[in-house]
């Protein structure tokens, strides 16, 4: 019978920590690249894993078996098809090469056990062998899914976070109370839709090239809004009482800005959900564009507040002034923390 020692490196830290390429054959040579991994990194596992590959290897040999040893490694994207490739590729010329009946698969993880998989397909029994240095294999696989997680949300979920944080603090400190509910609303909607999985059903298809079985909103939001400000145009003039022209329209604005902020928003809406759903751009582009559209709605309002109540006479030239150049350097500034790419 032919056995195999296999020692797996599937987030190549062989390659990526000591300039080390796989397959490595023979005892020596595991020995070799154990050595220099060990000097790159002493707390690395994987040096772990090839003493014990070893160890199994030197007993088989002194019962006379006939064994080979070998290292493979993947990729540090553990889940990436470079990944399964490569480990592929290694697998099928130790099996051509050796021809075992029987593998120790030598591991430092959970992670590297997914190899079973493929080895279950080619008739050779399969021995897995976990080293795991000074705490329980329990305790290793549990850390490895809490790393995983963290991993995952780090990558996936940190930006879509701290957008909404930066997002909410800064309507907050322009226009106190009034942005919030609008805040959690997108932000209930955002947390409806990945728990119905509508979003991932979406960029599947879109990532797909398939076409999306649903029409065109913003047409809708349109004819919406036009009936939104009819409405509200015919009510606010009707509720006038200035007679000076300047009261008269200061005391419009004032009336007018909260119906005009939503039909603007409803016309947002729309036009968002048209370019979630027909188009592949990235989820944090298209919230980082439509956020800032949100606050440039805001500020719109608010100029319209401030137009109103200075020709009211309730604030003084200064003031309006002041606030008109305020809200043009957040829209500056804002601009350019949302889309100004600073060349790494």
């Amino acid at each position: 019978m032919k056995y195999l020692v296999l020692i797996v490196d599937m987030d190549d830290d062989l390659g990526r920590k000591a300039g080390i390429k796989t397959p490595i054959l023979g005892r020596e040579d595991n020995i070799k690249a154990l050595i220099k991994l060990g000097i790159a990194d002493p707390g690395d596992s994987d040096v772990n894993a090839i003493l014990g590959g070893i160890k199994i290897y030197d007993e088989l040999k002194a019962e006379n078996k006939d064994v080979e040893i070998a290292t493979i490694s993947g990729y540090k994207d553990v889940e990436s098809e470079k990944c399964a490739l490569k480990v592929k590729e290694q697998l099928d010329f130790l099996i051509y090469m050796y021809n075992p009946n029987f593998i120790y698969l030598i591991s430092d993880g959970k992670e590297d056990e997914v190899i079973v998989k493929y080895l279950e397909g080619k008739d050779i029994f399969i021995w897995k062998k976990r080293i795991v240095v000074k705490q329980s294999e329990t305790l290793e696989s549990t850390y490895y899914l809490i790393q995983e997680f963290i991993k995952k949300t780090m990558e996936e979920y940190i930006p879509l976070i701290l957008t909404f944080v930066g997002f909410s603090l800064l309507l907050y400190a322009i226009f106190a109370d009034i942005g919030w509910r609008l805040v959690i609303g997108l932000i209930g909607l955002y947390i409806l839709s990945e728990g119905l999985g509508v979003k991932n059903i979406i960029f599947k298809k879109i990532k797909e090239g398939k076409e999306l079985s649903f029409g065109r909103v913003f047409p809708i939001s349109i004819i919406i809004v036009i009936f939104i400000l009819t409405i509200g145009g015919v009510y606010t003039v009707s509720n006038l009482h200035a007679t000076a022209i300047n009261g008269y329209v200061g005391e419009f604005l004032l009336n007018y800005s909260n119906i005009l902020l939503f039909s603007l928003i409803v016309l947002l809406v729309g036009k968002f959900i048209d370019t979630i759903i027909h188009t592949n751009e990235d989820i944090l582009e298209i919230l980082k564009k439509y956020f800032f559209y949100l606050i440039c709605i805001f500020i719109v309002r608010e100029l319209l507040l401030s137009g109103g109540e200075f020709l009211m006479r309730k604030l003084d030239f200064t003031g309006f002034a002041i606030r008109i150049i305020i809200y043009i350097l957040v829209i500056m500034i804002l601009s350019i923390i949302l889309f100004v790419k600073v060349e790494e």
